[in-house]
C-alpha cells in the first residue's frame, strides 16, 4: 500500500513497492535534467535512508520507483523532499520537506 495524503504526506507499508510521477508546469524535461527524491530519518542528518535520482523521462514525466529494499526499513516517520536540477541552471525544491511514513504490515511475504 502506498498513498500520498494531504500536505504531501507519503505512507507506505514496510517492504511494499511504490511508484509516483513528477511533472513540471511550463517546462519540458531534457537530457541532463535530474529529479532527486531523498528520504532522511531527520532533516539535519547527513546520510539519507532512500535516494532515487531520475534522469530518464517519458512523456515529460519523471517516474520514481521505490523497491522492496527501499521500503524495508525501520517503521516510523521520516522526512523527504523532491528537488530538480535542470540543464538551464535552475535548482528547485519542488516538494518542501514533508513526512514519509513506513507502516508495519501484517502480511510479510
Amino acid at each position: 500500500m502506498f498513498e500520498i495524503l494531504k500536505d504531501n504526506y507519503m505512507v507506505v507499508v514496510k517492504g511494499d513497492t511504490a511508484m509516483f510521477d513528477i511533472t513540471l508546469d511550463n517546462y519540458t524535461f531534457t537530457e541532463g535534467d535530474r529529479v532527486y527524491f531523498t528520504v532522511k530519518k531527520r532533516i539535519k542528518d547527513s546520510q539519507y535512508v532512500i535516494q532515487r535520482v531520475v534522469d530518464v523521462f517519458e512523456e515529460n514525466t519523471a517516474r520514481v520507483y521505490l523497491t522492496t529494499e527501499d521500503t524495508n526499513i525501520e517503521s516510523g516517520i521520516y522526512i523527504y523532499d523532491i528537488q530538480v536540477s535542470l540543464t538551464n541552471g535552475v535548482v528547485d525544491t519542488i516538494v518542501l520537506p514533508s513526512k514519509f511514513e513506513i507502516l508495519e504490515g501484517v502480511t510479510c511475504d
